[in-house]
C-alpha cells in the first residue's frame, strides 16, 4: 500500500496546475500594501476575532438545490464547503488534499486499483446522528443511480466499481481501472443516509416529492454552517453550527442576499449592505475609483482559469448552426480586440484555448483569436448561405431559410449585452441576423439543460484536472452531463478515454492538446476572452485566498474569512465587525 502523502508526490502532480496568482490593488486604489489586510490569515489567538459577527455575501441567483448530489451550478458551489464536510477538498492551488477534520487516514494500493479511507471518530450530522461509512456508500449508490440526475457528482464517480463499508469508520473503494484520475473519483458529495433512504423509497429521483423538496431546501449537513432561513428571491441565512467538531469558523452568521443586477449589487456594497461581490469590468475600471467605494473596501484582481464563450446548439433544429463551416465563420466574426477594449476595459486577455497551457504543454502565447470578416463570408458562401440581392440577408441555396440565430443572455449582466451589440453589428455586415433573449439565471440554466436554445453566452472555469472537461465535450454527457450544445466527435471521445488512462504527464498533456485542437476546429463553442478574478471586499473582511476558481470555490474559502474584534454598537441585530465609520 502507498500512503496518500506518497501519492500526492507522484508524477501525476504535474497535472495539478499551480498558477502564480496576482493579488493586486489596481491603480486608483493604492499600492499592494493597501489590501494586505484582506489576505491576513485567521489568527491563532481567537480573542482577536469577532466571533459574533455576521458576514453579508452577494448571490447572483438562488441555488438549484441544497442536495449536494444534485447541485451543479457555480451558485450551488458557493455553499459546498460551508454546509458539508467532505473527506477530500481542493486547496487554493486546486490541489487535491485530505480534509484533516474528516479523515484519519487514506491509502491506495500500488497498482492504483484500490483505496481505503478511514474516517475520524465522532463525526456527526447536524441532527446529531453519527456520520459513518454507510453514508458514503449510500451516497455513492445514489450518485450512480440512473434515476438521480447527478450531472456534476457522477463525473468520475462512475469509475468506482465498488464502495463498501468495512466497518463504521472504514470505507474500501475498488476502481474499474488504474486511471490517472482515481483520486478524484473518491471526491464525491456525501448525504445523510438516515434522511434520504426513507425518501428514496417513494421518490428515487431525490427531488420530485414534497418530502424530497423539503429535505433539499432544509438540508441536514455535516459542515460548520447550517441553513436557518431561505426567503425565496431575497436571502439565505446560514448560522454557525456550534456542534461542529472541526475548526470553528469565525463568523457566527452568513447572510446571502440575492441581488441579480451588478449595479444594484455595487450600490449595496457601497451602502454597507454586503461585504463582498464580484465586479464587472466597467465597475472595476471606472465605477470603483471614487471615495465612496474606497471608504467601504478594496478591489482585487487575480489570475483565474475562466473563459467567456458562446455555445452553439450543434444538434438542435436550426440547420444553420449544425454546419462546422458556419460555426467557424461565426467565430471569425467576433471582434475580440474591440470587445476586450470596449467591454472588458483591457482587463481580460485573449482566449488561448480550452485549458490552461500547463494542462496541454502548448505555447502560453498561442492565441485562438482571429477576426476575419472576409474569411467568414467565404466560409458562409461555401456552406451554401448566399447573400440575397433583395434584402442583404443570407439564405441557403436560394431558399427561404434565413441565416440567423437567437443568442440567450443572463439577466443582470453588464457585459453580455455589450458583447452582443458588437457581434450583432459585424454579423449584419455578413448578412447574418442575430437577435438576443435575456433570461433569468434559473430559466437560462433550464433551457441549457433541455438543449432548448440556438446559442448562449456564458463562462466556464476549468477544473483542477483536464478530464473534468469530459463533462462538457464527451458524447456521454449530452443527456446526463453538461454537454448542453450536443457536441459529438468520436475522436474526441476516444482521446478523453485515453487521457484518463495515461499516467505519464508528458504524454497526457499531448492528448489534451489534441483534444483542444479538435474542439477548436469543430467550434461547438466560440471562446471569446479569458477572465481574471475581479472582486470587491469590505475593509473588515480578512482571511481571503485567491485560487484559479476565484475566492469562493477552493478550501477553506469563506470558512477562513474573519473580522477583527472591535468595540461597536449593535445595529438592527446584526454585528458589523467595524464601528459605523467603517474605518479600516
Amino acid at each position: 500500500m502507498c500512503s496518500a502523502r506518497k501519492r500526492m508526490k507522484s508524477k501525476l502532480r504535474i497535472m495539478h496546475v499551480v498558477g502564480v496568482l496576482l493579488a493586486v490593488v489596481d491603480s486608483g486604489i493604492g499600492p499592494v500594501s493597501a489590501a494586505d489586510h484582506v489576505f491576513e490569515p485567521i489568527p491563532a489567538n481567537r480573542s482577536m476575532i469577532d466571533e459574533g459577527a455576521t458576514l453579508r455575501c452577494r448571490l447572483r441567483s438562488e441555488p438549484s438545490s441544497f442536495n449536494p448530489v444534485l447541485m451543479f451550478t457555480a451558485i450551488d458551489a458557493q455553499f459546498d464547503y460551508l454546509l458539508w464536510d467532505r473527506p477530500f477538498v481542493l486547496d487554493e492551488n486546486l490541489k487535491w488534499s485530505i480534509n484533516s477534520a474528516v479523515v484519519e487516514s487514506f491509502e491506495c494500493s500500488d497498482d492504483h486499483r484500490e483505496a481505503t479511507l478511514v474516517l475520524k471518530s465522532g463525526l456527526r450530522w447536524q441532527d446529531d446522528t453519527p456520520l459513518t461509512a454507510a453514508d458514503i456508500v449510500f451516497s455513492w449508490q445514489r450518485i450512480l443511480d440512473d434515476q438521480v440526475l447527478a450531472r456534476k457528482a457522477r463525473h468520475g464517480t462512475e469509475q468506482v466499481s465498488k464502495c463498501e463499508a468495512v466497518n463504521p469508520q472504514r470505507v474500501r473503494f475498488i476502481f474499474k481501472e488504474a486511471l490517472a484520475t482515481n483520486q478524484w473519483s473518491v471526491d464525491f458529495p456525501i448525504v445523510p443516509k438516515h434522511i434520504y433512504e426513507p425518501l428514496c423509497t417513494s421518490d428515487p429521483t431525490m427531488q420530485r416529492s414534497d418530502a424530497s423538496v423539503r429535505a433539499n431546501r432544509q438540508p441536514i449537513g455535516s459542515g460548520p454552517y447550517r441553513v436557518t432561513e431561505w426567503a425565496s428571491g431575497e436571502r439565505i441565512v446560514l448560522s454557525r453550527w456550534e456542534g461542529y467538531s472541526g475548526p470553528k469558523p469565525a463568523f457566527a452568521k452568513i447572510i446571502f442576499k440575492v441581488i441579480p443586477d451588478n449595479n444594484a449589487a455595487l450600490l449595496a456594497f457601497e451602502a454597507g449592505d454586503i461585504d463582498e461581490m464580484s465586479l464587472a469590468p466597467r465597475q472595476f475600471a471606472e465605477d470603483t475609483s471614487g471615495k465612496q467605494f474606497a471608504d467601504r473596501g478594496v478591489k482585487i484582481r487575480g489570475k483565474q482559469w475562466t473563459n467567456y464563450y458562446i455555445g452553439w446548439n450543434v444538434a438542435g433544429s436550426k440547420a444553420f448552426l449544425s454546419d462546422t463551416r458556419v460555426r467557424k465563420a461565426l467565430g471569425l466574426s467576433v471582434n475580440r480586440p474591440l470587445i476586450r477594449k470596449r467591454v472588458f476595459h483591457g482587463l481580460f486577455s485573449e482566449s488561448r484555448g480550452i485549458f490552461p497551457e500547463s494542462f496541454t504543454a502548448r505555447d502560453a502565447n498561442e492565441s485562438t483569436s482571429v477576426f476575419d470578416i472576409a474569411g467568414a463570408a467565404k466560409l458562409l458562401d461555401d456552406a451554401g448561405w448566399k447573400v440575397s440581392d433583395d434584402d442583404g440577408w443570407r439564405y441557403r441555396d436560394g431558399g427561404k431559410e434565413k441565416a440567423g440565430f437567437v443568442l440567450n443572455l443572463v439577466a443582470g449582466s453588464q457585459t453580455s449585452p455589450r458583447v452582443a451589440d458588437i457581434l450583432r453589428a459585424d454579423l449584419r455586415k455578413l448578412g447574418v441576423e442575430m437577435t438576443t433573449q435575456t433570461l433569468e439565471w434559473s430559466v437560462f440554466n433550464e433551457r441549457n439543460l433541455a438543449h432548448q436554445f440556438d446559442a448562449y453566452l456564458s463562462a466556464w472555469t476549468c477544473g483542477p484536472d483536464p478530464d473534468e472537461a469530459r463533462n462538457l465535450f464527451h458524447s456521454n454527457a449530452v443527456e446526463n452531463g453538461r454537454n448542453y450544445v450536443g457536441y459529438l466527435n468520436p475522436e474526441v471521445d476516444a482521446l478523453f478515454d485515453r487521457g484518463v488512462r495515461e499516467t505519464d504527464p508528458a504524454k497526457r498533456a499531448q492528448i489534451y492538446h489534441k483534444i483542444e485542437q479538435l474542439i477548436l476546429t469543430d467550434e461547438p463553442y466560440t471562446f471569446l476572452v479569458e477572465a481574471p478574478t475581479l472582486w470587491a471586499f469590505g475593509h473588515r473582511v480578512r482571511g481571503v485566498t485567491l485560487s484559479p476558481r476565484g475566492p469562493l470555490h477552493a478550501f477553506p474559502g469563506v470558512r477562513g474569512w474573519w473580522t477583527p474584534r472591535i468595540p461597536q454598537p449593535i445595529d438592527d441585530e446584526l454585528r458589523t465587525g467595524l464601528p459605523h465609520t467603517d474605518a479600516p
